[in-house]
């Protein structure tokens, strides 16, 4: 079973976010976050009320107690469509198409 300090990395992770800009967005003092996953402390009432406030495709039941939600099956596939749009973006070529010319 996953803890609540790996669910909340996964959000960062599937949000392309930095611990650092995740803090920012979720409105929590800089290093609150990074230092309570090193050190797997308790997460404050607050910092996951600004999880879902600023994330709300993220069940709290899931975030607290790695429960499932009706939602996460569309969570999920839009995390992969994500991923796959990214890495075609990534992968595509820089050099332009060579056009044939018609004579």
């Amino acid at each position: 079973m996953t803890s609540i300090h790996s669910r909340i990395l996964e959000i960062i992770e599937n949000e392309n976010l930095s611990i650092a800009a995740f803090e920012r967005r979720i409105d929590v003092g800089r290093n609150s976050i990074s230092t309570a996953i090193r050190n797997k402390s308790a997460i404050g009432h607050q910092v996951l009320f600004n999880i879902s406030k600023e994330f709300p495709k993220y069940s709290l039941d899931w975030i607290v107690c790695g429960k499932s939600s009706p939602h996460d099956d569309i969570v999920n596939l839009a995390i992969k469509i994500k991923r796959v749009l990214n890495n075609w973006e990534n992968s595509k070529k820089k050099t332009p198409f060579k056009q044939r010319s018609e004579n």
